[in-house]
């Protein structure tokens, strides 16, 4: 997949939801997993801000509807760039069904953070799969690309 300044790997048979200016969105066929692919400067330019400011963002359930947050923050690199890989346990306020979000966060040109996230359901079925999709989706990610 190719979009403005992003390249990376997707399964066949995703769909997209609408792009915004800052993220696109895909879909499994099965709706089992969500793949996002966010370009943004509204919490900084580094890595590590952006990450706690989408962080606090999550914390704050009114705004995000996430609830009972664990985070484990990994220091990675990314694209040859120092990055940050985060582990998200949670559930979706008003439901008890667990949650992962598996996201990276590097800094690009420009002052923009690219934000890879894959969201699934915390089972371990669903856990083995999104895995192996986030190190897909990292392992072919590209940031800063001229879109074609």
């Amino acid at each position: 997949v190719r979009s403005a300044s992003v390249c990376f790997g997707l399964p066949d048979g995703w769909g997209e939801t609408p792009a915004s200016d800052m993220q696109n969105t895909w879909h499994a066929p099965d709706g089992a997993h969500d793949l996002r692919v966010k370009r943004d400067r509204s919490y900084g330019t580094t890595a590590r801000a952006a990450s706690a400011g989408q962080l606090a963002r999550y914390r704050d359930t009114a705004q995000s509807s996430m609830a009972d947050l664990e985070v484990t923050t990994h220091r990675t690199r990314q694209n040859g760039r120092e990055a940050l890989w985060l582990e998200i346990d949670y559930h979706w306020a008003g439901q008890s069904a667990p949650r992962r979000r598996l996201e990276v966060f590097v800094a690009g040109e420009s002052g923009y953070v690219y934000q890879l996230l894959v969201d699934t359901e915390g089972t371990p079925q669903r856990l083995a799969e999104q895995t192996r999709l986030f190190s897909t989706a990292r392992a072919n990610l590209l940031i800063d690309v001229a879109a074609t």
